[in-house]
């Protein structure tokens, strides 16, 4: 995957694998001893994404192992216990 800086990546539109547009990537979080990302926070209007509820300020927090690819959207994949 390529490198970007993660302040570009505020207000992205983000969207599934199989089309279905998600929402806005609001934040992420990371993990700071690494530098890998930790988590998507994701504002949507749904209530839920992929089973996970949104939070107290109407957010999603997917974790950032999801991440397909970047282009005009960020491509993210269901996680696998969703598929099942």
């Amino acid at each position: 995957m390529q490198t970007v800086l993660a302040s570009t990546l505020s207000s992205t539109r983000v969207m599934s694998t199989d089309g279905q547009e998600l929402g806005t990537l609001h934040n992420v979080t990371f993990h700071t001893a690494g530098g890998n990302l930790n988590q998507l926070v994701i504002e949507t209007d749904a209530e839920e994404l992929f089973g996970k509820q949104q939070d107290g300020d109407g957010y999603v927090r997917l974790p950032a192992e999801l991440i397909e690819s970047l282009r005009d959207h960020l491509i993210i994949r269901p996680p696998d216990e969703y598929l099942e």
